[in-house]
């Protein structure tokens, strides 16, 4: 069997403690999320969680500027797509419950088939390789997002 390992990075330096043990979740409303965090790091064999202040990560203080700079008018309507991996806050607590959301794990470098697809659709980018920008271009508008 292959050892699990997962480096977390984190920029909130409350979290990264309240998951170390260092500090206590006072919030209750947080807690079913702790707990659970606490309970998938108990899967894996070896779990490092490291605070990164958010002017060392320049990627995620990017994405996070780009975000707020984005703006939507008043009749935009964004379509929330829900994935939930914490078990629902009114579930009874203590209980051992069945896992009913499950968590998606995938290679970070390995690109999904949909994703240049739905970057041309919804941003107007296109990659860089000519020969699979002209498929892109073909396949694009067999598709809805």
């Amino acid at each position: 069997m292959k050892r699990l390992q997962l480096q977390v990075f984190g920029d909130s330096q409350l979290v990264v403690n309240q998951l170390l043990g260092s500090y206590e979740v006072k919030k209750p409303e947080l807690r079913p999320y702790h707990d659970y965090a606490k309970k998938l790091m108990g899967w894996l064999d070896d779990v490092t969680i490291q605070h990164v202040p958010r002017k060392e990560n320049k990627k995620a203080d990017a994405l996070a500027a780009l975000a707020l700079s984005l703006t939507l008018s008043d009749q935009a309507q964004v379509t929330v797509c829900q994935k939930w991996v914490v078990p629902l806050p009114n579930e009874a607590e203590g209980e051992e419950n069945e896992l009913k959301h499950l968590v998606a794990i995938s290679e970070v470098e390995k690109e999904e088939w949909r994703q240049p697809i739905m970057d041309y659709l919804c941003y107007g980018i296109l990659p860089k390789n000519s020969r699979r920008r002209t498929e892109i271009r073909r396949l694009a508008p067999r598709f809805l997002y």
